[in-house]
Formats: structure tokens, C-alpha cells, sequence
């Protein structure tokens, strides 16, 4: 079993391309775009945006993660109510409450 030598996996890393990627390289970046994002065109409208499309998405989607937020966090509750309903146990106020 070989072990790791770190001075010569630091020298392996420091290895320069040859001269012909070098070039390769240049020719590439001349092609390449300057600027990270694209620019707005003046001669073109931006498209209008479909609202009503995405009313109708989000209002469906909202009323399934309601429901599903609703019956995740509220089914304990739930079978607590049914359990005090059905063996007659609720809860004792506590001393000194009003109620």
C-alpha cells in the first residue's frame, strides 16, 4: 500500500498546461461572453406576463398546503378532542383560573 506524499501531490497540482492549450485557451476566451447576464434588447417588448395563469396556480397550490399544514400540525388536537369526547375526561381548570 503506497502512501500519500503531500509535497508531491502539491507539486503534481502545480503542473502549467503546454503551450498549445495556452493557445487554445486564448482563442476561446476571445468568443466568450464579457458579461455574466444577458443585456435587454431595445428593439424587442418584453412579453406580457399570463397573471391569471398564475393566480389559478398558486390559489390551487395554497388551498392543498393549507389543508396539509392544517391536518400535519392539527391531527393531535383532534384526537385529543376525540378522546375527551368519548371517555368523558376533559381537562381540570386549573386553581385560581375563571372559568
Amino acid at each position: 500500500m503506497s502512501t500519500i506524499n503531500p509535497a508531491a501531490a502539491a507539486a503534481a497540482t502545480s503542473i502549467e498546461p503546454p503551450a498549445a492549450l495556452k493557445g487554445f485557451r486564448a482563442i476561446k476566451d476571445m468568443f466568450k461572453e464579457e458579461h455574466p447576464r444577458a443585456r435587454k434588447s431595445i428593439s424587442q417588448q418584453p412579453h406580457p406576463v399570463a397573471w391569471k395563469f398564475y393566480q389559478v396556480k398558486l390559489g390551487r397550490a395554497a388551498t392543498v398546503y393549507t389543508a396539509g399544514v392544517v391536518l400535519f400540525f392539527g391531527w393531535p388536537f383532534a384526537v385529543k378532542a376525540l378522546i375527551n369526547l368519548n371517555n368523558g375526561v376533559y381537562d381540570k381548570p386549573t386553581k385560581g383560573s375563571r372559568r
